[in-house]
């Protein structure tokens, strides 16, 4: 009886002493990408003894900021919030969680420039943003056109026709766009005919990229920011419009399941992620920091981890993503400061699929 007790006391000391997050998913149940961002952050707060509640922001920045009002407005708070700010309200949004005194990171950097300077950076006008979860969009951009183009080289000595999709008038589509513009000005025999907003619509994709070649004829590549614009793009290819290039190199972003199955079977060129993880490093640093380390430096602007390509050269090692993944498999406290000792986070996807393996 005395060890049942016991056992009973072990567990409500557990309970009391797990770190209470509450992760706001900026989308809706059912988006391939933000499904698996929350699955795995799921699968690190189990490693790491956080009790990680999920709600959602609903693809829209007015549902995202009453999803923070409404969390600040109850009795009980967590210790830690994580969410992707919107343009338009961010800095509401912020103040909302440092009236609360909830200490918060976010995720991406997906505001216009403008926006993110009113900001300033973290721990300098918000107290209680400890920091920033972020990767570089721009070489992300940088790094899909470069593949783009080097597929479409060795298929072509003349010179290339670009077409771009860009997402919708925001800081993160504005930033890969940024990239695709600085790949094209450092390859020669390369031109850039336009860049479209699509809006990160598959459906809108298709019609875009069949009027851009009965305007400009043929299209040699056709880089997307995402992979629903990429996917598009092709659903027009194996529709045999005759404007339309069939041998057009396609690529775009977010590791989506359909996306790496289609790189598998060469239908597209490449698909550029790992923010797929970023929710996870974020629960990480949080960890770390609740267990007094110094993770979270004011006034930092540095990114915490690099996007990265499946192509063909590494498509059988990536290829399990497009399984259904058994996160559990993965021991997020080897990428802790505080389990390893270590004095620098070495946020490796490449250790992740070992591990998977």
């Amino acid at each position: 009886m005395k060890y049942v007790y016991f056992l009973f006391l072990l567990l409500c000391q557990s309970q009391v002493f797990a770190i209470e997050v509450t992760f706001i998913n900026p989308s809706v149940p059912g988006t391939p990408f933000w499904d698996r961002v929350t699955a795995i952050a799921k699968a690190a707060a189990e490693d790491l003894d956080i009790n990680l509640t999920v709600v959602y922001g609903k693809d829209n920045r007015v549902f995202n900021l009453q999803a923070i009002q409404t969390v600040t407005s109850k009795n009980i708070l967590p210790d830690y919030l994580m969410f992707m700010p919107y343009d338009g309200n961010s800095e509401l949004s912020f103040s909302t969680l440092e009236n609360a005194k909830i200490p918060f990171i976010t995720l991406e950097r997906t505001l216009l420039p403008e926006e993110q300077k009113l900001l300033e950076l973290p721990q300098e006008k918000y107290r209680y943003w400890l920091g920033e979860i972020f990767h570089d969009n721009t070489a992300a951009g940088e790094l899909l056109a470069d593949t783009l183009i080097a597929g479409a080289v060795k298929d072509n000595q003349n010179i290339l026709k670009v077409a771009g999709l860009a997402g919708s008038f925001s800081g993160e589509s504005t930033q890969r766009t940024l990239g695709l513009e600085k790949s094209i000005d450092k390859h020669e025999n390369i031109e850039l005919l336009q860049v479209a907003p699509a809006i990160w619509s598959r459906e809108r994709s298709r019609y875009i990229i069949h009027q851009m070649a009965g305007r400009f004829g043929k299209i040699d590549i056709a880089w997307a920011a995402s992979d629903g614009m990429a996917l598009g793009v092709l659903d027009s290819v194996k529709s045999g419009y005759e404007e339309v290039n069939p041998k057009m190199k396609i690529g775009g972003f977010d590791w989506t399941v359909e996306a790496i199955e289609k790189v598998k079977s060469k239908e597209l060129v490449a698909t550029v992620g790992g923010h797929i993880f970023q929710a996870a490093w974020g629960l990480i640093k949080i960890y770390d920091h609740h267990h007094d380390k110094n993770v979270f430096i004011k006034g930092l602007d540095q990114k915490t981890y690099d996007l990265q390509v499946i192509d063909q050269d590494n498509i059988d090692t990536f290829y399990l993503l497009a399984e259904k993944v058994a996160w559990q498999k993965v021991d997020f406290n080897v990428f802790t400061l505080t389990t390893t000792n270590n004095d620098h986070y070495n946020f490796d996807i490449a250790l992740v699929m070992q591990m998977l393996n």
